[in-house]
């Protein structure tokens, strides 16, 4: 289920910005500029590949204290990635205007083919490169969600493209809200989980290790368990600082996320 939502809504993102742009190419008759966004797109999920079989690479080379401690660092940098996109979408209603006001500026520039090229490859690389330490920070091993995965990727490039041929009207804000409360419990999921693996590797001290037990409810490697632990970084008995920056982390951005503006 988080491999499914994280590849969906990152997916679904870096559709939406190429289809931002091809719209911007249609609606100021430049289709000459189609080819250096698709050369951007491409060189942007190679670069993105890359990345991914570096994460790969350097776990296997870790010895287990090593391994834990990266795994640990990488939960909580994909937390606090998670955070700032979410409050930065939230600040930033429309990230269409902000991509159309760059392109604008430059639209007369000799070097704006250049320019394009480098907008898309810095924005698909950015979504790719998130979606390589989220799916690097899910608890557990993820290799078998592989089909998973890619289904993600195939439902939001399918829903990108209806919803811009007009073919379904959806109002994105609501579905964003949706994704946006679901990954914030992923991200407080890492937080825990990250925590968890630095006391693992002696880097955080422990003081309480398990401050209730409920495994013989829901039992983290059972199937229910493993489903929870994936999407939620459960974890039937955790430590005292575990459960405290989970709680720590979980209600201040529950709050900065339903918080509504004035006007």
């Amino acid at each position: 289920m988080a491999v499914l939502l994280i590849t969906f809504r990152e997916s679904l993102e870096a559709a939406l910005i190429v289809g931002i742009l091809f719209a911007f190419l249609k609606k100021n008759n430049l289709p000459i500029f189609k080819k250096q966004v698709w050369l951007g797109v491409i060189f942007g999920v190679i670069l993105s590949i890359i990345i991914g079989i570096i994460f790969v690479a350097a776990e296997n080379i870790f010895d287990k204290t090593t391994e834990r401690i990266f795994e640990g660092i990488i939960s909580l940098i994909g937390a606090f990635l998670i955070s700032t996109l979410i409050l930065w979408l939230n600040k930033n209603k429309s990230f269409k205007k902000q991509i159309e006001g760059k392109l604008n500026n430059f639209i007369i520039s000799r070097n704006f083919g250049k320019i394009l090229l480098l907008v898309t490859l810095l924005n698909i690389l950015r979504e790719g490169f998130e979606t390589v330490i989220f799916l690097y920070s899910i608890p557990g091993e993820n290799y078998p969600y592989l089909f998973t995965g890619i289904l993600g990727v195939i439902i939001a490039i399918t829903l990108a493209y209806l919803l811009f041929k007009g073919f379904i009207k959806l109002k994105l804000s609501n579905l964003f809200k949706i994704t946006n409360f679901l990954l914030i419990l992923f991200a407080g999921g890492l937080v825990a989980y990250g925590i968890h693996e630095l006391q693992e590797a002696h880097v955080i001290p422990i003081i309480i290790e398990h401050i209730y037990d409920i495994n013989w409810l829901i039992n983290e490697k059972g199937t229910l368990g493993s489903i929870l632990k994936g999407l939620l970084g459960y974890n039937g008995n955790p430590s005292l600082i575990e459960t405290v920056a989970y709680w720590t982390y979980l209600i201040p951005s529950m709050f900065f996320l339903f918080l509504k503006k004035e006007k």
